[in-house]
């Protein structure tokens, strides 16, 4: 008889939703405390929003795609002998210290350093707009490929193959798109246009180069690749990047 098959990890689901959500919080309210208010409106909506769809979707994710879910669970930094390139290791870990302060800079620049001008509220809805579409765009790309880690390993021992269908078909590098609406949303709807063009900028600037580095790598090691990059133009955004 063979084992019984593991029983989906909710717990695990709920305890990093709750994680994230208690990141969140820290990091956009604590700084506006001293500088406006802890009864930041839009900061507050923001958090509860999106701890409620990360748990919602980790939730999916693990009852209906344990593997999928697990493998996003892995840190930037792979297990030793993994195959990941030195450079993706220390270019990871360096961009999500970036990302914690540049989560706590939104608050900093709304209520005190107004780099831009203040947003019209059309556009802070946009922003709304944006980071739904973000957060469902990553979790259909999870949801489709169960060998999507957030870092660069060699998985051909566990069968790795170009996965096309869903987003895929329309991108092929639905995660980072999905990344890139979060980042420029979240900081439209909390109010902060600066944040917003600071942050997609550098987060497409490093993922551009890293998109390089992973095609290399997966035109090595999977033959249909190449094809697939000839069907699917678009790295990011259809027909356009």
């Amino acid at each position: 008889m063979g084992a019984p098959p593991a029983s989906p990890p909710i717990g695990e689901a709920v305890r990093a939703a709750l994680r994230d959500a208690a990141l969140s919080a820290v990091l956009l309210l604590a700084p506006a405390a001293p500088l406006g208010t802890w009864l930041w409106p839009a900061g507050l909506v923001f958090v509860a929003a999106n701890a409620a769809f990360q748990l919602a979707s980790n939730l999916a994710l693990a009852t209906w795609r344990p593997a999928h879910f697990r493998i996003r669970q892995q840190s930037v930094v792979a297990a030793r002998g993994s195959g990941q390139p030195r450079v993706d290791a220390i270019g990871s870990a360096i961009l999500v210290g970036v990302a914690l302060g540049w989560t706590a800079f939104i608050p900093l620049d709304v209520f005190r350093l107004h780099l831009l001008p203040t947003l019209p509220p059309w556009l802070s809805w946009v922003g709304v707009c944006a980071a739904v579409l973000g957060n469902l765009v990553t979790v259909l790309a999870v949801w489709e490929n169960r060998f999507a880690t957030p870092n660069l390993q060699d998985q051909t021992a566990s069968g790795q193959q170009v996965v096309q269908s869903g987003v895929y078909g329309l991108v092929r590098h639905p995660i980072y798109l999905g990344y890139a609406l979060q980042i420029g949303g979240q900081a439209l709807w909390l109010g902060s246009t600066a944040a917003a063009l600071i942050g997609v900028g550098i987060y497409l600037a490093a993922t551009l180069g890293r998109i390089r580095m992973e095609e290399r790598d997966l035109n090595a090691r999977l033959p249909a690749y190449a094809a697939y990059a000839r069907r699917v133009r678009g790295r990011l955004i259809p027909f356009l990047l």
